[in-house]
């Protein structure tokens, strides 16, 4: 079995090592047909902790190792079974990958993923909408920090990786929460892969080339992208609008990480929904920064720095407004209101009385002065003031039913 190495000779090179055919068949080839292309070799296992016979695999690795005079690193991870994800395992592993790396002075990381992985990944960034922005699949390389990972086996089929097994008896484990489907890529793996293999008008490889070209179209974008936000920190909304809804999304996703930010495709779009929607100013939290789209241009600003000036409110919900957090519990027919800042002229409705200024209203309850231009003002469809901040709520009730409540002190 061939495969690709892209490591020089002196190199220490260190191995995943998870018990499976797919990484013990990689060993077995490291220690025979490859033997004499890099300088050293260290094995790296984790023990999951979640399967009862992970202890034993551990055991066998170490044992395999100390006899072929090969260093072998373990970890066991302390995940409860309640909290266990993919996401937090493979966040601990690279912790424990890092460290190891770091140790022992290693250039190059091995990983046995196979070709079957490569289609399974791409599968899933199709099926569950994470394949832009970005590249498809699984690279045969990335620089991770002061470590390279390198697959060599990403070419080969599982196929060809079980046969190699079975000619030179290599010992392995099956895993066997790998043959259920809780988990997507395992549903993925036997359910619609296998289903695709036993088609004769249907090609997985295609699913390799769909990857390629979108990387092509990924490049592309990018470029277009670094253009658009060159030397500007703040994004026309008119002129943004202009482009193709792919274009935006690269585009947002480019000025976010400018500043070290990054969020979801569905997150980014609903920005992008906002963006071209008739709606005047709204704030989206990403990390500790607001994207705020106001009027005629979109920036980012640090939390505390926003001051909102007006909000639409055309459904029940809770909306937050310069610190304040709105909630409204309203009939449909009573709607949209209108949230914003003080306006001259304004005035309020007191029963028994008429009417009163809204500035004497601040004055009477002792509002301070820097407080009085953030202060939510909530009007109706007949542009009647009907709530002030917490002072003043004409709406507040029906009954024991909340209509429309106004609290302060809510982190936006």
């Amino acid at each position: 079995m061939e495969m690709r190495c892209s490591w020089d000779r002196g190199d220490t090179v260190a191995l995943a090592i998870s018990g499976g055919v797919d990484s013990m068949v990689l060993y077995h080839l490291l220690k025979t047909s490859y033997r004499d292309t890099f300088g050293r070799l260290i094995l790296l296992h984790v023990n999951h902790g979640q399967r009862a016979a992970s202890e034993a695999e551990e055991a066998h690795i170490v044992n395999m190792a100390a006899t072929d005079d090969v260093l072998c690193e373990t970890v066991r991870l302390d995940i409860e079974k309640a909290d266990f994800s993919q996401a937090a395992a493979r966040k601990a592993r690279y912790r424990f990958f890092d460290e190891m790396m770091a140790r022992h002075g290693a250039r190059v990381l091995l990983t046995a993923h196979h070709l079957d992985d490569q289609y399974e990944s791409v599968m899933h960034q199709l099926l569950t909408g994470r394949y832009l922005p970005g590249k498809m699949g699984i690279p045969y390389t990335r620089n991770e920090g002061s470590y390279r990972i390198i697959r060599p086996l990403l070419h080969v089929p599982r196929t060809a990786i079980e046969d190699y097994a079975g000619r030179h008896r290599v010992i392995y484990f099956e895993d066997e929460t790998n043959s259920g489907t809780g988990y997507t890529r395992n549903y993925i793996r036997h359910n619609l892969m296998k289903d695709i293999r036993a088609s004769e008008h249907l090609q997985p490889e295609q699913l390799l080339k769909l990857s390629e070209d979108l990387g092509e179209v990924d490049d592309m974008l990018r470029e277009e992208a670094a253009g658009f936000i060159s030397g500007r920190q703040v994004l026309p909304r008119k002129e943004f609008n202009k482009r193709r809804r792919i274009s935006r999304i690269y585009i947002v996703n480019a000025w976010l990480a400018s500043r070290g930010l990054g969020a979801r495709r569905r997150y980014i779009e609903e920005m992008l929904d906002v963006a071209s929607s008739g709606t005047a100013q709204v704030e989206f939290p990403v990390g500790d920064r607001l994207v705020v789209i106001a009027y005629d241009e979109m920036r980012i600003e640090a939390e505390s720095s926003v001051t909102l000036h007006r909000l639409d409110i055309t459904g029940n919900g809770t909306y937050n407004f310069n610190g304040y957090e709105i909630t409204v519990e309203m009939d449909t027919s009573e709607l949209p209101l209108r949230v914003r800042t003080r306006e001259e002229g304004d005035r309020i409705f007191v029963p028994g009385i008429g009417t009163k200024k809204l500035s004497r209203l601040f004055i009477d309850q002792k509002v301070p002065r820097d407080e009085r231009d953030t202060m939510p003002v909530v009007t109706g469809q007949d542009h009647q003031i009907i709530a002030v901040g917490t002072i003043y709520n004409i709406m507040k009730t029906r009954g024991n039913h909340s209509r429309l409540r106004v609290e302060k002190g809510v982190k936006q």
